[in-house]
């Protein structure tokens, strides 16, 4: 039985850095990363074979990308992409198609990928992109998030996060043109295009402590400061970004931005959320967080 092809197109590359995150992160760079995973879970299926329009930072026309995906064949194409506005605190994911034929795997990988992402579900919607017009086969476009959101964008380098996103995508893939996942559910998978490396921050780091999990913060004019949303999340807390400034519960507190993360001075979070701060006299480079009781 012939083999079902897959054309996985990550989006821009090169001199075409497509969008670019607050914190410097170059959406080319993201795509290709999903990309390659996404093809590392599919590519040991003995009933596909996976072509990648591009594996490495080059720059390809968008007419090149169609042509090698209906050259191909191909059963289905999915073009990845992180999503860019102008209003920093848009937010989600959204999968677009063209032909009403695509509309069936729109709908079957938005709704795996939605669950993986856990952001905002913005939907399936009509797009009129050459990669998804001039294309012969069922074809999309997916934009995973806003890397133009800081919180967002950090969200999307995340190598669990992208694991997770890839591994929904695979699974909307085989569902689609009817071929079992065989792929393990939890693969690593390296990219060989390593992003730019995040700058070391240049403040003396801290312990923090919360549930039992690690996480790092750091000291700034004395003032602890924390990653806003996984801290503020595990103690029950909804956590935004508006203006430039991270808000806990709706309301903005002092943000310095880290590597592209958004940190609070540790007692503006435990205050807004009725937390308990452990200071370690043994260790002042610790801290201990605890929910309120």
């Amino acid at each position: 039985m012939a083999k079902k092809i897959i054309v996985i197109d990550a989006g821009h590359g090169a001199k075409d850095p497509g969008a670019v995150g607050p914190a410097g992160k170059k959406e080319k760079d993201f795509n290709l990363t999903m990309a390659i995973k996404v093809e590392a879970f599919l590519k040991d299926n003995p009933e596909l074979k996976v072509i990648l329009t591009r594996g490495t930072d080059v720059f390809l026309e968008l007419k090149e990308r169609v042509s090698i995906a209906n050259k191909a064949g191909a059963d289905a194409f999915v073009s990845i992409h992180a999503n860019s506005s102008s209003n920093p605190d848009a937010t989600g994911t959204e999968t677009y198609y063209m032909r009403p034929t695509s509309k069936n795997l729109a709908n079957t990988i938005h709704k795996h990928m939605v669950a993986a992402t856990g952001l905002r579900d913005r939907g399936v919607a009509y797009g009129n992109f050459q990669v998804i017009r001039s294309t012969t086969m069922d074809a999309v476009l997916v934009e995973v998030g806003f890397i133009s959101n800081a919180v967002e964008e950090a969200t999307l380098f995340d190598n669990d996060f992208q694991n997770n996103v890839a591994l929904a995508i695979a699974k909307g893939l085989c569902a689609h043109v009817g071929v079992p996942f065989t792929g393990p559910d939890t693969k690593p998978t390296p990219a060989p295009v390593t992003p730019k490396p995040a700058e070391t921050a240049p403040y003396p780091t801290m312990e923090v402590i919360v549930g039992g999990q690690d996480f790092t913060g750091f000291s700034i004019n004395n003032t602890t400061f924390v990653p806003s949303r996984p801290i503020g999340e595990m103690l029950g807390g909804k956590i935004g970004y508006t203006g430039g400034k991270v808000t806990i519960n709706g309301a903005a507190v002092e943000t310095v931005n880290i590597n592209g993360i958004g940190h609070v001075p540790v007692r503006a979070l435990t205050a807004a959320l009725g937390a308990r701060i452990f200071w370690d006299k043994k260790n002042p480079k610790r801290v201990d967080i605890f929910p309120k009781l």
